[in-house]
């Protein structure tokens, strides 16, 4: 969940860098550039690189994430590839000035940094997790392509040799964990050897907090969806926001869908999208109903068709990679455009209820509420069957397209959680029917300032959801 307060698209813009669309026939897909004009060359080249394996979108995240190291480096007048033990001094410096984090030895890992947001920090502890990952991406891929001589600064010696001896002794180590054949997961390796020489604690595992919000916050939810599916002023973003609301997909998934995508999955109701981890690769399939199948067809007709370039109706006629979604320039549907639409909409919506009554929520929430209806209704038609309900939940897991069991386990525990709040409350209502006490009691007037606040909304980067790292910096999944 996001913590609020931050000014992270502040922290990024103050790196004096600037990012330009790459002349023809370059063989750099962008060029990031100084004040005076310069091309930064360890950010191009990395960012080149890291596209060509990955053309999803972690390549942009990262290079936000980055934009600030470089243009410290620059301001310091330091070399982005001096020796490793210079590099280390250059981050600490960096981490504590310019990202305003508590950096120490970690009394846990000999050898490593333990790094701290504080209050002072423009970025959220998932944020700085974000960086470090992309701060190791860059020297990984720079060391495999040559330019980098020495080895990751981001990386601790010692525990890269524990890992690799540890290795030697897991059987079928090279082996993907979907073979089975491996004798731990990969996470799990991870989690026991993590290389990183950076390390963040983390107090508790993720858990959605959404799910714990009682029925009468996600009713208001619905309601707020609702209308503003109703009052969308395009039919695009009434179709992304029912696409969403059905499919549980993250946001990301639903505006990058391509017409390959929806063609290929060969069905109504269908589409293939880029999963988180996939590269790029349109492998995850999103199932919605006949009826928003409808409705996205005819955006195609007509919306969609009046902005195509070339006026394009039919299905048939697109080519696989041309977005579905596009703006009224004719050109392919962003995050930033569509939060655009999204807050003007959802602060309309939260009209509709009284003051106190307002909840503040993300798209990314809507897949967790999703998942809550599917769960409760899944548990119900087991009908306390314990091996129905798991061949439900297993067949859910693949469809949410989550590879680690453990985000099921632990939306299953966040609900068990939410159950017996509600069993609790429930019998001390019951308790207060009967208390002589309480009845007697006039009841308090309290000042505004000490009634609850609802809000859920409380994850990083303008609603952007959270996604699988690189490395070892994100300790569990976030789905």
């Amino acid at each position: 969940m996001r913590e609020k307060g931050r000014k992270q698209g502040r922290f990024v813009a103050l790196s004096g860098l600037e990012k330009l669309a790459a002349p023809p026939g370059s063989q750099y897909p962008l060029l990031i550039v100084d004040s005076a004009g310069s091309p930064v060359f360890f950010l191009c080249e990395w960012y080149r690189r890291k596209k060509a394996v990955d053309p999803g979108r972690t390549p942009d995240t990262y290079l936000d994430m980055a934009l600030p190291w470089a243009g410290f480096l620059l301001r310091r007048g330091y070399a982005w590839n001096a020796k490793p033990e210079q590099l280390l001094a250059f981050l600490v410096e960096f981490l504590r000035d310019d990202v305003g984090c508590l950096v120490g030895p970690d009394s846990h890992r000999e050898d490593s940094l333990f790094v701290q947001t504080t209050g002072a920090s423009p970025l959220s502890k998932s944020s700085l997790g974000v960086l470090l990952s992309a701060l190791t991406s860059i020297y990984d891929i720079l060391i495999g392509s040559g330019y980098y001589a020495y080895q990751n600064p981001m990386r601790s010696e010692r525990m890269i040799q524990l890992k690799q001896e540890h290795l030697r002794q897991v059987k079928n180590a090279g082996a993907p964990d979907h073979a089975g054949i491996r004798s731990e997961t990969h996470q799990e390796t991870n989690r026991a050897f993590p290389t990183n020489q950076f390390c963040q604690r983390r107090k508790k595992v993720w858990e959605p907090q959404v799910v714990l919000e009682p029925e009468a916050v996600h009713k208001r939810m619905h309601e707020t969806i609702d209308y503003m599916v109703r009052h969308a002023t395009f039919q695009r973003d009434q179709v992304i926001l029912l696409i969403i609301r059905q499919t549980g997909a993250r946001l990301s998934e639903v505006i990058e869908m391509t017409v390959g995508g929806y063609r290929k999955a060969r069905r109504p109701g269908r589409a293939l999208v880029k999963n988180k981890g996939s590269h790029g690769r349109e492998e995850k399939t999103i199932h919605f109903t006949t009826t928003v199948d409808r409705y996205l067809c005819d955006y195609i007709r007509t919306e969609r068709a009046k902005y195509d370039p070339q006026k394009r109706k039919r299905v048939e006629d697109l080519d696989d990679r041309d977005p579905l979604f596009l703006t009224r320039t004719g050109r392919s549907y962003s995050r930033a455009a569509f939060y655009h639409h999204w807050n003007k909409l959802f602060s309309s919506a939260q009209r509709q209820f009284k003051k106190q009554e307002h909840v503040e929520f993300t798209p990314h929430d809507l897949r967790h509420l999703r998942v809550t209806r599917a769960v409760i209704k899944y548990r119900q038609d087991a009908k306390g069957d314990a091996a129905v309900e798991a061949e439900l939940l297993e067949g859910f897991q693949q469809l949410m397209g989550w590879r680690s069991p453990e985000t099921m386990k632990i939306y299953l525990q966040t609900m068990n959680q939410r159950k017996a709040i509600e069993t609790m409350l429930a019998d001390e209502e019951a308790q207060e029917q009967t208390d002589r006490t309480l009845s007697s009691l006039a009841p308090l007037q309290l000042s505004q300032e000490f009634l609850p606040k609802q809000n859920i909304s409380q994850c990083s980067n303008e609603g952007e959801e959270p996604f699988l790292l690189d490395d070892e910096f994100g300790w569990y999944e976030d789905e």
